[in-house]
């Protein structure tokens, strides 16, 4: 069985030279267990992992202006699994994906693709036309602006990753209705971390003391 090898290439924006490369992307261990002698994409991915992780940190070193505990949790934040499976049912090219009888697509299984399919381009065309692709579907769909971090959503994502506990605590409100100034605590694990104070809307005193809690991890 294949896939639509030009549909797909003209939604990536790369040719592939051999398309065998571009199936094996596509196939998942599911399919290939069902067909003797096919090859499913679970290196594809380790490597496509590995390559995507390469050129997000490269990208994010050259804006020269990112701390490292910074960069590390924006990196996080465009290769982790929900970015990852978006941009591959934006691009539409799971409905190429060889699965086997009664499998179900998931976000898991979008995310493995998109690592599979840079896997795949890295060992046809080299560097250059997964640094492109990446840069033009992952990097550029990224939902937080590099210069308006929500830090509140990079916290969460660090939390979530070791098991921890968050809470925002409203400490102080003060200052008219229609221009309040807020104090926000914010406890991991029952343990105050940082507090923070804002005029305006709540949420700005939470992402500020998310900020606060962020530099502190990372200097942990």
């Amino acid at each position: 069985m294949k896939i639509n090898y030009g549909f797909v290439e003209k939604i990536i924006g790369y040719e592939f030279g051999d398309k065998e490369l571009l199936l094996n992307a596509f196939t998942h261990a599911s399919f290939a267990n069902e067909k003797a002698g096919e090859k499913n994409n679970e290196r594809l991915e380790f490597l496509g992992d590995s390559v995507l992780g390469l050129v997000v940190s490269e990208y994010l070193y050259k804006l020269g202006e990112l701390s490292e505990g910074k960069m590390t949790f924006k990196k996080q934040s465009i290769v982790s699994s929900k970015p990852l499976a978006s941009v591959c049912y934006n691009l539409g090219i799971e409905s190429e994906l060889l699965l086997g009888e009664n499998v179900k697509i998931t976000d898991n299984l979008r995310e493995n693709l998109v690592e599979s399919l840079i896997g795949a381009m890295y060992l046809d065309g080299g560097y250059e036309p997964c640094k492109n692709f990446i840069y033009n579907f992952i990097i550029k769909s990224d939902g937080t602006s590099l210069n308006k971090t929500d830090y509140k959503s990079e916290l969460n994502e660090y939390v979530s990753k070791y098991r921890h506990e968050v809470k925002y605590e409203t400490v102080d409100k003060s200052g008219l209705d229609n221009d309040p100034t807020h104090t926000v605590a914010l406890y991991i694990d029952g343990v105050l971390i940082a507090k923070a104070t804002k005029q305006g809307k709540k949420q700005l005193a939470e992402q500020e003391v998310a900020r606060l809690a962020l530099e502190k991890l990372a200097k942990r």
